[in-house]
């Protein structure tokens, strides 16, 4: 069974660098490595979407949390993950898409200052590295698994593999391999699901055999400190992801505003139904293998090897590579767009259209190795891949969403609340996580509860305390075709 699945999963790499090869046929100048021309339709983009959305983390993350802690331990994803595309299609990227950007930081350097631009890009760059990096730890552990391979050499050759298509082909390669890849990860989890729920003794047996406080969606008999970081599941990833750069760049890259809208609302049911099969899988775990694994995120992976014969084990292992590599693509693509377009086009301004296009292909590579750097260094996927969004919700979400719907909108506010959201966070985790020494993950959940909550208190006090008036969002032309 090892050459069967050594042979497979090579087929599999192979084919990926055929598509990236294929797609950089495609590319002729900035806009089409970073946005794809703006070209996609509404399959392309919701399925890029969902692909994107639905990483290892959805995955092995999610199944081996439940696993262990019960529901509430996966609020955050899939439930405020699939929130955030239906929010985001609803209220935000049809705006964006509407004034042509490319990045969602954009909006700093229009409504407010080019320097809270480039402010903006340095707080999320972060995020993409420690999801990427996310990622390429997901990858160790599947290789691993599979064919024994050292964890650190896995973690190096699927670094190698997602960059090579990346930088060939930017977000025609990465649309194209997201849409075959969400093929694959929809036949994987459609064939395991059933099979594992019928090994378990149906539905009925697994929440029969599952304790009581497991299928709590929410604190019981519970205080203040316990809904806080409750609180903070659904906001880091519901509200964080709304504005992050790789949801928007997808949506972006769509042909119309049109598309952009429905696709991610589309994309949103689409996430939670297909979320919902690793969770049937984790709890379905605790009657399967009832002594437990030393490491629940190795728990889908174990019980394919078990439960699935050599040809399936091949196919759902492939489904689990697939959903790393369209998560890490996006999230690769996602920071070379903030370092160009926000911070080294800014910086300096004037660039030829192919001098733009080499120096994203550089930063493509130099982004690439710094995840691989954050991956050996965490190398855990649920959290990591979690945790990386929190800088976005305390300090990106205010300012863009108050941009976008408040006319009072000002440069002052957006700084004060960038500045005083962020220094909430880090000074929260600071004090309960170092000094108090409680390492607990609901320190960071509260500590994103509290990092957002100040950040759009304190952009509403200081804008009603004295705003400056800027460009009226009737000057944004409309999109013709939903006139």
């Amino acid at each position: 069974m090892n050459s069967l699945v050594i042979f497979g999963l090579t087929i599999y790499l192979l084919g990926m660098l055929g598509v990236g090869y294929y797609a950089s046929k495609k590319v002729k100048g900035f806009d089409d490595y970073m946005v794809a021309g703006r070209r996609l339709g509404f399959g392309l983009a919701t399925g890029s979407l969902v692909a994107t959305w639905f990483c290892t983390g959805s995955v092995m993350g999610a199944s081996g949390s439940i696993y262990s802690d019960g529901l509430m331990s996966v609020v955050s994803d899939p439930f405020a993950a699939s929130l955030s595309l239906i929010l985001a299609g609803a209220f935000y990227v049809g705006f964006m898409r509407r004034m042509n950007l490319i990045t969602v930081t954009e909006i700093f350097g229009k409504y407010y200052s080019v320097k809270s631009e480039i402010f903006a890009a340095v707080l999320m760059i972060p995020v993409y590295i420690g999801w990427l990096g996310s990622q390429m730890v997901a990858m160790g552990y599947i290789i691993n698994a599979l064919i024994g391979m050292n964890i650190t050499f896995a973690i190096l050759l699927g670094s190698v593999i997602v960059l090579v298509y990346t930088y060939q082909g930017g977000m025609w390669a990465d649309t194209l391999t997201d849409f075959v890849q969400l093929i694959f990860i929809m036949i994987g989890l459609l064939i395991m699901t059933p099979i594992i729920i019928q090994d378990a003794g149906g539905y009925s047996n697994i929440f029969k055999n599952t304790p009581p406080e497991f299928l709590d969606f929410y604190p019981k008999n519970a205080g203040y400190n316990d809904w806080i970081p409750y609180i903070g599941q659904w906001v880091l990833m519901g509200f964080g992801c709304v504005v992050g750069q790789d949801l928007i760049q997808r949506s972006l890259s769509s042909k119309t505003e049109h598309i952009a809208r429905a696709s991610a609302i589309t994309a949103g049911i689409i996430y939670i139904l297909m979320g919902t099969m690793p969770l049937i899988i984790g709890l379905a775990g605790r009657i399967l293998m009832p002594t437990g694994v030393d490491d629940p995120e190795m728990l889908m992976p174990l019980m394919a090897m078990k439960y699935l014969s050599p040809f399936m084990i091949v196919l759902f292992m492939g489904a689990l590579v697939s959903a790393l590599m369209s998560s890490a693509d996006s999230s690769l693509l996602a920071g070379v767009s903030l370092i160009t377009t926000n911070i080294m086009f800014k910086l300096k301004p004037g660039r030829s259209d192919v001098q733009k296009l080499k120096d994203a292909r550089n930063v493509t590579i130099i982004l690439a190795i710094a995840s691989v750097f954050t991956a050996l260094w965490i190398q855990e996927i649920y959290d990591l891949m979690v945790n990386s969004w929190a800088t976005l919700w305390v300090a990106i979400f205010a300012p863009v969403t108050f941009a976008i719907y408040w006319k009072k909108a000002n440069t002052l506010a957006a700084w004060v609340s960038m500045i005083a959201g962020t220094s909430t966070w880090l000074m929260y985790i600071f004090i309960v996580w170092i000094i108090k020494g409680e390492t607990d993950d609901s320190v960071f959940y509260a500590a994103a509860t509290y990092g957002g909550v100040v950040s759009i208190l304190s952009y509403i006090i200081t804008t009603l305390a004295r705003y400056n008036k800027i460009k009226p969002h009737h000057m944004i032309q409309e999109d013709p075709e939903i006139k």
